[in-house]
């Protein structure tokens, strides 16, 4: 008798079944999760079922199959569904729950993209089909791999842990935390000098007003440098943390900036707080990032010779002046990238001091409140190069010096356009003599 059963797929109809149940219930994935009711096993009673995390809900997967080895996620609910037991059924594909990285569950089922059909036996179809694995609110990923490990397809679980706990606030399994950036705190130098690199430590304050906690929280910080100035590192980098409710914590961080261009150069600081988990819900998203702007004035590198003539250039702390010559000088002329006039300088923006006093708005002054025009000795107190260098005479001394002092600085302003002022900025060495 000939066989009159048509060619038909008989592989594994509980999953099929099932999948059928849940895609009717649920439709093509939906944001929010809804109830899917279980399905009976047409081929056995009672169904063999594994130990699951959660008996009422499941992660359900759609995975477009493009063949039995490859697939690509078409997104993930929680739904509240019981994972069907699979013990029974062929094992050709392995589900594996991710969590910080590890395998936190491992199950086999069923490779959907497989049926069987008479005279043939198994093939690849290709399609959409759901995968049923148990809950657990701590899995990041779902990794389906084929028998020989090959991987099929992952699956992201984060925003739909997320979806279901905002969805159900009084889930045990769900948090709440407002986690907040209190504060970024960028405090640089008064002013940088063109090619010398400075460290800027940033300080961000991060917190959690509840009110649950302590809560795993992950910080990025990220500094973006706008034109004429670097920073390193540059790349964004996440810090981890655990905030407790209403204990603020204070991370620092340093970076290296350089002057590349003169003028005022900013650089953006930006700190972000996340949860780590998933499963814990930030209602707030405004205070969430901060920025602070730091406004670096990029000084342009100078040469100066203190005491004209005096190779130890001596300075008694008791005189009234000293005088300083501001050489002018061509491109490239003492290692310095830009040539400089020295007759441009702004007298009454200018300062005469050691170079932490420089660097804390301090320093004397220029006695006669002018510039003195004049052919310079060079910094080897004996050439004279022909052209106008600025001679200022600073005091007094006791105020510009201690007497551990051993550098000398001058740091001012010069007219570099109509309307238009520049910082300029160099040193020389000193020696204390009373």
């Amino acid at each position: 008798m000939p066989n009159l059963v048509p060619r038909r797929l008989r592989r594994a109809r509980l999953p099929m079944l099932i999948i059928g149940v849940v895609a009717l219930t649920i439709g093509a994935l939906h944001a929010t999760a809804q109830a899917v009711p279980n399905a009976a096993n047409p081929l056995s009673d009672p169904v063999p079922r594994p130990e699951y995390v959660d008996d009422a809900r499941s992660f359900v997967a759609a995975i477009d199959f493009q063949s039995a080895q490859s697939g690509t996620s078409a997104g993930v609910v929680v739904s509240n569904v019981a994972t069907p037991g699979t013990a029974f059924l062929k094992p050709d594909l392995t589900v594996s729950s991710i969590a910080d990285g590890a395998v936190v569950r491992s199950t086999t089922m069923p490779n959907p993209a497989l049926a069987y059909a008479e005279n043939v036996g198994f093939t690849s179809q290709a399609g959409r089909a759901y995968v049923l694995v148990p809950y657990d609110s701590r899995v990041e990923q779902l990794q389906l791999a084929g028998p020989a490990g090959a991987t099929v397809a992952t699956v992201d679980t984060t925003q739909a842990v997320h979806d279901y706990c905002v969805a159900n606030p009084n889930d045990p399994d769900c948090r709440e935390s407002d986690l907040s950036v209190d504060a970024v705190a960028a405090p640089g130098p008064l002013f940088g000098v063109l090619g010398r690199p400075v460290t800027i430590t940033v300080a961000s304050t991060v917190a959690n007003a509840g009110p649950d906690g302590p809560t795993e929280a992950k910080v990025e910080r990220k500094v973006l440098a706008g034109p004429g100035i670097t920073v390193t590192p540059d790349a964004p980098a996440t810090t981890p943390a655990t905030l407790a409710v209403g204990t603020p914590q204070r991370l620092e961080k340093a970076y290296t900036v350089t002057c590349l261009q003169p003028g005022p150069r900013t650089l953006d600081f930006t700190t972000a707080v996340t949860p780590r988990r998933a499963s814990v819900v930030d209602a707030r998203a405004d205070n969430n990032r901060r920025t602070a702007r730091l406004t670096l004035d990029c000084a342009v590198p100078v040469t100066i010779n203190i005491h004209p003539g005096s190779a130890p250039n001596p300075v008694n702390l008791h005189a009234a002046n000293v005088p300083t010559a501001v050489l002018t000088t061509r491109a490239g002329e003492y290692g310095n990238p830009l040539a400089f006039d020295a007759t441009t300088i702004v007298v009454s923006a200018t300062r005469f001091g050691s170079p932490d006093l420089l660097l804390r708005g301090l320093g004397v002054t220029e006695k006669h409140d002018k510039i003195h025009k004049e052919d310079s000795v060079e910094r080897d107190e004996r050439t004279h190069d022909r052209d106008l260098d600025a001679v200022l005479h600073f005091g007094p001394a006791g105020d510009a010096f201690t007497p551990t002092d051993t550098m000398g600085c001058v740091f001012g302003k010069f007219t570099s356009g109509p309307s238009a002022q520049t910082s300029f900025y160099g040193c020389d060495t000193v020696t204390i003599v009373g």
